[in-house]
């Protein structure tokens, strides 16, 4: 069992909350390891995750997941407690709110967008796999004492990406990544838990390191069972707004054989 299906198992429990098919005032609780911090907050792929985990044990259904709206609201601490509320339901499509607590106070807030597939006449799909190396032929990121520990989890291979300190005048970064140890959640749950691995795409810029952090992330699911080969995605980020100590982001990932399984747009504050 990976560390994160641990996690999830440790919240997903019945643990005397569940009633009528839902959560009650207490929520499900969880505890994040040290391993998955950034700094004083947990990473908030991880955050995401467990809401994401609690909103399916909570109201489960046959439709996937298509959108997640996150907002960072302050930081997240070990010991967890996730509160989810369905917002509404119809025959093809559900909506779930997930608030996210700690020690610390109030962490981070997400709506969940399950629905199903329909039929349509338009088909157009116009992001294509960048062309780069493959990751066989890519270095992993070594250890080194900046790196967040959270990333630990991750084997991560840059074909594109910053060189601290070199003010680059492109703000893109660009990653194979897999997991060390693959989990065995839910497919969203763990792309969703990947997603956010990258460091915000305005970090080729810096001339000069400091704090950052989102504030904002939404990710659009654009396949039903988002798979690949070999474990590995392709994930980019890409900004073309840094100004007044705020950044604008385009994310994307593709899976090994070139499909598009996700698309998004985070903001992150800067504080340099």
């Amino acid at each position: 069992m990976s560390d994160l299906d641990r996690l999830l198992a440790a919240g997903s429990a019945d643990n005397g909350n569940l009633d009528k098919g839902g959560a009650d005032d207490d929520g499900r609780r969880y505890t994040i390891s040290s391993d998955w911090m950034q700094g004083r907050t947990a990473y908030g792929g991880i955050s995401a995750a467990v809401a994401l985990d609690a909103a399916l044990a909570d109201y489960p259904g046959d439709a996937p997941l298509r959108t997640a709206q996150v907002g960072f609201v302050g930081p997240v601490g070990s010991d967890v407690t996730v509160r989810s509320r369905l917002i509404r339901a119809s025959k093809s499509s559900r909506f779930v709110a997930a608030e996210v607590e700690s020690e610390q106070g109030f962490g981070t807030n997400i709506l969940f967008t399950f629905s199903k597939a329909r039929s349509s006449h338009v088909d157009y799909v116009q992001t294509p796999l960048p062309v780069i190396a493959a990751p066989e032929d890519l270095q992993s990121i070594p250890e080194h004492p900046v790196r967040p520990a959270f990333s630990k989890h991750f084997d991560m291979r840059p074909a594109r990406g910053p060189r601290f300190g070199h003010g680059q005048d492109i703000a893109e970064i660009l990653t194979w990544v897999r997991w060390v140890e693959e989990p065995a959640c839910p497919a969203h749950v763990a792309l969703l838990a990947l997603a956010d691995a990258l460091p915000p795409a305005a970090l080729p810029l810096f001339t000069q390191f400091g704090p950052l952090s989102s504030s904002s992330w939404i990710c659009h699911f654009l396949s039903d069972a988002p798979a690949t080969r070999d474990g590995w995605w392709l994930l980019s980020s890409r900004s073309h707004h840094v100004r007044n100590g705020f950044s604008t982001q385009a994310m994307h990932i593709w899976n090994r054989d070139g499909e598009l399984m996700v698309e998004g747009q985070q903001g992150v504050a800067l504080y340099v």
